[in-house]
């Protein structure tokens, strides 16, 4: 039996041993905390191995497997069906669905090619794993600045898809693979570059703050937060290409033939000059609230202005005008995206694939098994623990809740927790709250970690295997490192800031 029909039986077999099987220890008290009947936290344990094998293997399609979710959690009433089936136009899918609307405005205007042999002369040697590193992995990492990884990946996706296709690697090509796979990693990595980057970060400004009056800076977060951020780039950049292995050792680029395409080409037309406008229009849109962040952190009586341009322009109300206005453009009755292909150009998979991911983490809240995890590590320790103790198990519990949970839930059930851990142990709460935080955006094995391994996922040039296993090692390597430096890190902050280490 090859691997595909091995995880066809194994999933449901391993769900049905599992809700037979004696409640687990705690599960029983857990279900009684949340309110929920006493199965319920096991029957979504069983559930999340389920989807799990049908992921990883891929015996049918992964948005298909998604909707595992909603059937067996919505019918026992874990998660209510109005939930469930939201989860599958949850904002952040729309964000999804602009990048593979743009990745097709770019190719049917013939833009892409354009911006691919542009991007083929940046990197001037022949080293395949280097010029992925320029192409793809470096401008999306400096994207997160703008404070969101997933517009970032929207951005670059079609750029790098261009770049690999317009060098002849179709898919089920290596280098195409790795090149991909590197993009959706480098957006991962970037989740800890800055404050604004991704949600767990404010959430850890936010909690510190409102409840321990301890202050989170810009600054600060370049201390605890962006050192990881630039050693999971590098790392999870070698690792792909070490795990992948393209099938080519240089690239073989005839620039001066792609000079000559260039030109070619002539002058950019009317219709990719409008593609490329609104190209930048979602771009800036995407990057407005963050960088009004930026300016009313500086300027605090900015802060008003703030609020009104992140109320009125959520990461998906850039989609929607892009949605709009492209396909009520037309030069010579030409529209710039006919509706039919917009909704073609949408990796409909994908979208399924994410929402039912969302809506396996509301089953994991609701029904007390991300409450279950967090005692089941920490029932038994009684003793006091080090501060290397309390940072190391703050790290672990984010990084095991955010598998089967979006990184913003992990954090929201993970960074209370190790603050608890951190005070019940005479330990200042900073350095297990920023460890929890950071590695809560760790995960990047599966498609439906996090948003960017979601997005080159949809280019089919990934096997989701492969991302299994260049993910794992990735993740495990990030996570050792963050658990043996974040401590210095923060001990550093703390004697910068004058806060105590240890509290009576």
């Amino acid at each position: 039996m090859n691997r595909r029909r091995i995880g066809l039986i194994l999933g449901p077999i391993v769900f049905l041993i599992t809700i037979f099987l004696p409640r687990l220890p705690y599960m029983s008290m857990v279900a009684e905390k949340v309110g929920i009947f006493d199965l319920a936290p096991q029957y979504t344990l069983g559930l999340l191995l389920w989807i799990a094998i049908w992921w990883v293997t891929e015996c049918i399609p992964l948005g298909a497997t998604g909707l595992l979710a909603p059937l067996f959690l919505s019918s026992i009433g874990i998660v209510e069906w109005k939930s469930s089936l939201q989860a599958f136009t949850h904002p952040i899918i729309w964000i999804f669905m602009g990048g593979f609307i743009l990745a097709k405005m770019f190719n049917k205007w013939g833009l892409d090619k354009r911006i691919a042999y542009r991007m083929e002369l940046i990197y001037k040697g022949d080293n395949p794993m280097i010029a992925s590193f320029f192409i793809a992995c470096l401008p999306v990492f400096i994207l997160t600045t703008t404070g969101s990884i997933t517009a970032s990946t929207s951005i670059v996706y079609p750029l790098v898809l261009a770049y690999i296709t317009s060098l002849g690697f179709r898919r089920g090509s290596k280098y195409g693979e790795a090149t991909m796979l590197a993009l959706g990693q480098a957006a991962t990595a970037g989740a800890t570059f800055l404050l604004i980057s991704t949600p767990p970060n404010l959430f850890a400004k936010y909690y510190l703050e409102n409840n321990l009056s301890i202050s989170l800076t810009f600054i600060d977060w370049f201390i605890v937060g962006t050192p990881q951020a630039i050693l999971g780039l590098i790392i999870s950049w070698i690792i792909v290409f070490k795990i992948i292995r393209p099938e080519i050792k240089e690239l073989k680029i005839d620039r001066e033939k792609i000079k000559r395409k260039i030109l070619e080409m002539g002058p950019l037309t009317i219709q990719e000059k409008i593609v490329l406008i609104l190209f930048i229009q979602t771009l800036a849109l995407w990057m407005l609230p963050g960088i009004m962040l930026l300016i009313s952190n500086t300027y605090p009586n900015l802060d008003w202005l703030y609020q009104i341009i992140k109320n009125i322009l959520p990461e998906a109300a850039p989609v929607i005008i892009l949605m709009l206005l492209s396909t009520i453009l037309s030069i010579d009755d030409k529209k710039i995206i006919e509706w039919n292909e917009l909704l073609q150009s949408i990796n409909w998979n994908v979208v399924f694939l994410f929402g039912g991911g969302i809506t396996l983490g509301y089953g994991l809240s609701n029904s007390g098994f991300a409450e279950w995890l967090v005692i089941l590590i920490t029932k038994e320790l009684n003793k006091r623990l080090d501060i290397w103790s309390v940072t190391a198990i703050s790290a672990l519990l984010g990084f095991l809740i955010t598998y089967p949970a979006s990184n913003t839930a992990s954090s929201m059930i993970t960074v209370p927790i190790a603050t608890s851990l951190a005070i019940s142990s005479g330990i200042n709460p900073l350095p297990a709250v920023i460890s929890a935080a950071l590695a809560c955006s760790i995960s990047s094995a599966l498609p439906s970690t996090t948003p960017p391994m979601a997005i080159v996922y949809g280019s089919k040039y990934i096997k989701t295997w492969s991302m299994f296993k260049a993910g794992m090692a990735s993740d495990i390597i990030r996570l050792i490192l963050l658990i043996i430096i974040e401590p210095y890190l923060s001990i550093m902050l703390c004697n910068i800031k004058g806060i105590p280490i240890f509290i009576s």
